[in-house]
């Protein structure tokens, strides 16, 4: 199964492969940035091939009854408990059988509805099956109990990438980043968002900020140098992808073997 992550791509330079629906794309249109097919599972750092979410991922400890401790218990709809639904839910997931795990968080829920957890990674699970509308629906009601949780604001800004929604993605991140001031993730994903909306400014300053804060992310400094080759510096791509090369970033090489070599 396919998966999508936040990267910049020049598609006239031909840095990353595209999503076959891009394949067939007229080769002159405008520079834009666009959506690859891939998604890291450890909470959006988009560079490694997994198909499984990393357990740091996922919401492993159940909220037995949700946002309200004082709250009756939760109605028995099964011969198992909600965490015992829970833990199998998370054991799907770290299993890669999303479709299992969606059914367990389901029943969580049904079982427990103020359970901000069981939205969390039934939002998750959504995503990783391609239904972004239900994962942003998912995201949201563990919003609505606890709207200082920055992992729903993160996901559901990438399900808002997805579906074309760029300021609502942009409004996610702005609030994750108000949240927690130094997550390298969430500025790495804002810095994409305003690459997307033009703003090339904005995201080099996301982009900076994003390796300032975590500086052996190979991708950030790809994008970053892609940022820098759309304002006209070279110089400063090129030393870019170069740091990215020395991080193990396959595209870099190639951005550098057409860029750079002999052109600086």
């Amino acid at each position: 199964m396919k998966k999508k992550y936040l990267i910049l791509i020049i598609p006239v330079i031909f840095l990353f492969a595209c999503n076959q629906n891009q394949k067939n794309e007229d080769k002159g249109e405008s520079e834009i940035l666009e959506m690859a097919k891939k998604v890291d599972p450890d909470s959006i750092s988009w560079s490694s091939e997994e198909k499984k979410p990393d357990k740091t991922t996922i919401q492993h400890e159940a909220i037995v009854q949700g946002k309200d401790q004082t709250a009756e218990k939760p109605k028995q709809i099964s011969n198992k408990s909600v965490r015992q639904v829970f833990v199998e839910g998370t054991t799907h997931y770290e299993q890669g059988d999303y479709a299992s795990g969606v059914k367990d968080f389901e029943m969580v829920i049904e079982m427990d509805p103020e359970n901000r957890k069981a939205y969390y990674n039934l939002g998750l699970g959504r995503y990783y099956l391609d239904d972004f509308k239900g994962a942003a629906k998912a995201f949201t009601y563990a919003l609505n109990i606890e709207p200082k949780d920055t992992l729903s604001l993160l996901y559901r800004g990438l399900v808002y990438y997805n579906l074309k929604d760029f300021q609502g993605a942009l409004k996610d991140y702005n609030k994750a980043i108000n949240i927690n001031p130094n997550w390298a993730k969430a500025y790495y994903n804002r810095g994409t968002v305003r690459g997307q909306l033009g703003d090339i400014g904005g995201a080099l300053k996301d982009l900076d900020k994003s390796i300032e804060l975590n500086p052996n992310n190979s991708e950030a400094y790809l994008n970053r140098g892609i940022a820098q080759f759309k304002l006209g510096n070279l110089h400063a791509a090129c030393a870019d992808w170069q740091k990215a090369k020395e991080l193990g970033n396959f595209n870099a090489e190639r951005a550098i073997q057409e860029y750079c070599l002999d052109k600086e």
